[in-house]
């Protein structure tokens, strides 16, 4: 037997090729699979906003709503009147009792730290109150 160094072979053999149809399918397939999961899987949150209406002069009659602010210095206040944490509780479910109301707006600086405001809203939510609203808008005084 003689040995050829070109490789050589049996040159009447074809060329081994891969086929790549099925898995050009199977890739697909999975693709829609991932497409119909991706779009079930995201979350929303309900968010019920309220009609932009044409806004009435206010009269004397409107009642004022409650509105707890902190400034950057970390003072509360409640429309105006500041008030020390211990007083928090008692005084907004007062105010939120003498004015038939259930919401407080509550309102904290920019520059006041994080752990106060969430202190403040706890203590309202201790206090009762049920309904808290944040403002995104500072308040005109």
């Amino acid at each position: 037997m003689a040995m050829t160094p070109t490789g050589g072979g049996d040159k009447k053999r074809p060329a081994p090729s891969i086929n790549i149809t099925p898995l050009v399918d199977v890739v697909l397939v999975v693709l829609i699979i991932f497409m119909i999961v991706t779009t079930m899987m995201t979350r929303t949150l309900p968010l019920n906003l309220p009609q932009s209406e044409k806004k009435a002069e206010p009269s004397a009659n409107d009642v004022k709503p409650v509105v707890v602010t902190i400034d950057k210095q970390g003072v509360i206040r409640a429309n105006q009147t500041v008030l020390t944490k211990a007083e928090v509780k008692e005084r907004v479910i007062r105010m939120l009792a003498a004015k038939q109301q259930k919401t407080v707006f509550f309102d904290a600086h920019d520059a006041a730290s994080y752990a106060q405001a969430v202190e403040v809203i706890d203590l309202i939510r201790a206090g009762g109150v049920k309904s808290i609203a944040m403002l995104t808008e500072t308040v005109v005084k």
